[in-house]
């Protein structure tokens, strides 16, 4: 296998198939000459091109025009309207495959990377020249601009050779991660590109559309995130490619055991994943496997070099994959990664977590990271993400969890509360109470962005999100009549001030759970006139599960009373009726 920088200059049957997709199968000659028209439409018109394309055969073509043309390609972090319009700006055109007119920047140059070829001329690029500028988020939240020339970009040729010899020569390559990420653009365009498998050129993000296409005839790899593969995990057919699908990668955040061990029951084999950043390129791998070290360690990829810095704790990584960080003498960079680590003596390593996720919370120090760890061992919990949030001028700790099949038994029986009190008995020998989280919000899916991170800003509208209502975990509708059961949120907002010590559900919170079910019930907009026999007989906590019935005094259409009674097992809570408008 070649360097990506001599890739057109490697001879190959002009039918080799390339990508496939919607639009069928383009082939090795379709992919060099439209190269070719392309760079040739580019040279001299610029020397920066913001490459905004869905389609990867068309991001592949603009890829290599640009590097032909002597230019540079800048890869946008996420296709929002104003990270494009800011990027556009500084660019002198873009390369889009799909220009519709509210895309367009006024006054900037756009052309479609497919709409023009010409006969191709083998030639080789500088290996050593920028060809791309990625775009990742610092600790600090600030974007940061990362290049890469093509020597930091044939980390392919190792992928090739530790994994390459499971796979078909033909294996077709799926991705659900997107190309203009670093682990996207290596897994799903550049290593299939260089090895002579075809990739899948149109977006595949959805498990009801990628499932038939892998289970298609012939072989398959798939490059995906860990909420993808979770999320695949639960359909039945995963194991109907058992023997077809010949390998799965897994990258851009921690892989659940849980789901690995989900796919390797469903494909007789375990998914690789690749640790590394957009910086560093790809530094280590592993497998977990059912019958395995529960937390194995990491192994470094052939020319990576790792160290932990005595002084902070954390990975220091060299390689000729890094593309910033500080020179070596052998010519390569080095970078801290800020993930802290722990290096055994045969050179693999554990992880520990960032180093940037230290927060104070009652004049004690956190390392999040730490507890996520441990709440991910407890059997009730599939993944875990805690986020320091404000609370009154007080900063505590929340929680984002996903359950696991265990988990989401005890949350059926026993209500959140009591995964709530089961996670914190689970942490309260290593941790002071004051360092338990305070919020807990039980998710299908961690709020991860198109890379598989964990932004902050997701964690925080996930978690500052306080319920303004009870959960109803059940509904029954009779002729005249509705049946509610309920379950009272620990951090349900009107419980701020009523009272500190001892949180009780206000009265008027009540009432107001009662006219929305009243509404529910009549089918039309609720006009109380009265409410009447009001009695509030005992107090409602959190964590509490309580039934609501309301039941109209006629025909709904004709109704002019709602009686209603609340109650816990304890018994009645509240009651009264309330009178309304008939029309």
């Amino acid at each position: 296998m070649r360097s990506l920088a001599e890739l057109l200059t490697h001879p190959r049957a002009d039918d080799a198939p390339v990508a496939f997709g919607r639009d069928g199968v383009h082939t090795w000659v379709d992919f060099t000459e439209r190269v070719e028209g392309l760079s040739r439409q580019l040279a001299g018109r610029g020397a920066a091109w913001l490459v905004d394309c869905t389609d990867s055969f068309a991001f592949a073509v603009a890829l290599f025009a640009i590097a032909r043309a002597g230019a540079v390609g800048w890869l946008p972090p996420n296709r929002q309207p104003g990270t494009l319009r800011d990027l556009a700006a500084a660019c002198d055109g873009t390369l889009r495959d799909d220009p519709s007119p509210e895309q367009v920047q006024p006054n900037r140059l756009v052309l479609d990377p497919l709409a023009f070829r010409a006969p191709a001329s083998a030639a080789a690029l500088d290996p050593r020249a920028t060809v791309l500028r990625l775009f990742t988020s610092g600790t600090a939240g600030q974007a940061k601009e990362i290049p890469k020339a093509w020597c930091h970009l044939d980390e392919v040729a190792e992928l090739e050779r530790r994994f390459g010899g499971a796979l078909a020569g033909d294996a077709r390559v799926f991705s659900t991660a997107p190309h203009q990420h670093l682990y996207g653009l290596l897994f799903r365009v550049l290593w299939p590109l260089a090895a002579g498998r075809p990739f899948q050129a149109d977006p595949l993000l959805h498990a009801e559309e990628l499932l038939p296409r892998l289970a298609e005839p012939g072989a398959s790899v798939l490059a995906a995130t860990p909420a993808h593969l979770r999320r695949l995990t639960q359909r039945g057919e995963l194991a109907d490619l058992r023997g077809r699908l010949q390998a799965v990668f897994s990258s851009g955040g921690p892989l659940p055991a849980e789901t690995a061990h989900a796919i390797e029951s469903a494909l007789g084999l375990a998914p690789v994943e690749v640790f590394g950043s957009t910086e560093t390129g790809g530094v280590a791998t592993r497998r977990q496997t059912r019958s395995g070290d529960p937390s194995p360690a990491w192994e470094t990829l052939g020319p990576v070099d790792v160290r932990v810095d005595p002084a902070s704790g954390c990975l220091r990584v060299a390689s000729p994959f890094v593309s910033v960080g500080t020179e070596q003498p052998d010519g390569t960079l080095e970078l801290d990664m800020g993930d802290r680590a722990e290096l055994h003596a045969d050179g693999r390593f554990q992880l520990l977590g960032r180093a940037d996720r230290l927060v104070k919370i009652g004049e004690k120090r956190l390392a999040l990271p730490d507890m996520e760890s441990q709440l991910q061992i407890h059997p009730i919990v599939s993944e875990a993400a805690l986020v320091d949030v404000d609370r009154g001028g007080d900063a505590r700790v929340a929680a984002v969890l996903v359950l696991s099949a265990e988990g989401r038994k005890l949350l059926a029986r026993d209500g959140r509360r009591a995964v709530a009190a089961a996670l914190a008995e689970h942490l309260a020998p290593n941790w002071d109470r004051v360092l338990l989280p305070r919020v807990w919000r039980i998710v299908d899916s961690l709020p991860r962005d198109e890379r598989g991170k964990l932004p902050r800003s997701a964690l925080l509208a996930v978690a500052g999100e306080r319920p303004r209502g009870p959960r109803i975990l059940a509904e029954q509708r009779g002729e005249a009549s509705l049946r509610r059961e309920l379950e009272v949120p620990d951090d349900l907002a009107q419980l701020e001030g009523h009272f500190p010590e001892h949180p009780v559900v206000p009265g008027v919170a009540q009432l107001g759970w009662v006219l929305d079910a009243a509404r529910v019930l009549l089918g039309r907009p609720l006009r109380p006139r009265a409410v009447e026999v009001l009695k509030f007989k005992a107090a409602l906590r959190p964590g509490q599960r309580a039934v609501l019935e309301v039941r109209a005094d006629a025909e709904l259409a004709e109704a002019s009373r709602v009686r209603f009674t609340l109650a816990t097992s304890d018994g009645e809570v509240a009651s009264g009726r309330i009178d309304v408008d008939p029309s």
